[in-house]
């Protein structure tokens, strides 16, 4: 019974060493270093209010942060909400109680009211891994503009037409206009004080002349005040341009999202109305073609003299997205070839 004991006791001892012997064996590497300790960010604001301001493009601030942690702050990429944009942040690694600065500038222009805007800036901090910082301006206007957006419709070539805008400065002081720069050479500008206004109100007497190739037309008018750089309105006219041959619509968009089906038939047609906008003009339409693949073309009279359509129709289901044009010729001299662009857009489901 001794001898059992005994044996046990040694047993006991031998493994009690050989566990001693690993650990003393057990290489450095092995032994996992501790986590590095992350920074902790801290802004010296969390909200910039600008005020009341006018007759800015743009503003810019700063916002200040501080590595207030024991350990390395990172700073991921900052994520502005639209109108807004980041233009640096440095420094993006600080070290323990090093500071920083995100700069910022937000458009306006054109713009009334209170503005908001947001920025997100994410970092590796575990307990604000994502701080929202706000910006705030409130616009005010001291210019009415009456009308700023001007709808001319159709217009017929070689007709000038005028319209007025009244500008009016809601502030009490002088109105003084430096410029109306117009943005295309078919308009052309001047500027008229209103009487009795006490110089805060003037007209500006646009002209269209409605020249060139028949067309859409998107232009503007800015106005500038004296002593500041930019423009502090627009204006913008929209319209068409007329020629003796009115196309709707003047440009083909064709989207097909069928484009399994092997029967061309699944493929709607599209048709072009053409029209001639003189009275005394007898339409005459010849010489229909197209550079589209696989686009079959079709003139139908509605009224002849008049009016037609083109019905256009594929005779293969198209696959791939494509753009080209379709073309025909008049009798007309202001428009003796039209050209009708076709955008083909296959939408792959």
């Amino acid at each position: 019974m001794k001898r059992e004991f005994l044996a046990i006791v040694l047993l006991a001892v031998t493994t009690v060493g050989s566990v001693r012997a690993e650990d003393t064996n057990t290489p450095a590497g092995a032994v996992k270093p501790p986590a590095p300790l992350p920074g902790k960010i801290q802004f010296d604001k969390t909200v910039y209010d600008f005020g009341p301001t006018s007759l800015v493009d743009s503003v810019t601030g700063t916002f200040t942060y501080q590595n207030t942690g024991t350990g390395d702050l990172k700073i991921e990429k900052p994520q502005p909400s639209c109108g807004c944009t980041v233009a640096s942040v440095k420094p993006d690694l600080l070290k323990p109680g090093e500071k920083g600065e995100l700069v910022f500038t937000v458009r306006v222009a054109g713009q009334r009211g209170q503005l908001e805007k947001h920025i997100t800036v994410p970092s590796n901090d575990p307990q604000a891994g994502k701080v929202s910082l706000s910006i705030k301006v409130e616009m005010k206007q001291i210019l009415d503009v009456s009308p700023q957006n001007i709808q001319l419709g159709n217009i017929r070539q070689g007709i000038t037409t005028n319209v007025t805008v009244l500008v009016r400065r809601t502030d009490g002081k002088k109105l003084v206009i430096s410029k109306a720069e117009a943005s295309n050479k078919i308009l052309t500008t001047r500027i008229e004080p209103v009487e009795g206004t006490n110089d805060q109100s003037a007209n500006i007497i646009i002209a269209v002349a409605t020249e060139g190739t028949p067309r859409q037309f998107n232009e503007n008018v800015k106005v500038s005040l004296e002593g500041i750089a930019q423009p502090v309105a627009v204006v913008t006219l929209n319209g068409r341009l007329l020629g003796d041959v009115l196309v709707e619509p003047p440009i083909l968009y064709w989207p097909i999202t069928d484009i399994t089906a092997t029967n061309s038939d699944a493929v709607p047609a599209r048709e072009i109305k053409l029209s001639s906008t003189r009275p005394d003009l007898t339409l005459e339409i010849k010489n229909l073609t197209t550079n589209m693949k696989d686009l079959s073309l079709e003139l139908v009279t509605i009224d002849a003299g008049k009016t037609y359509k083109v019905v256009a129709k594929f005779s293969a289901v198209p696959k791939q997205s494509a753009q080209g044009t379709i073309s025909f010729e008049t009798n007309t001299s202001s428009q003796p070839k039209v050209t009708i662009p076709v955008t083909l857009t296959v939408l792959k489901r």
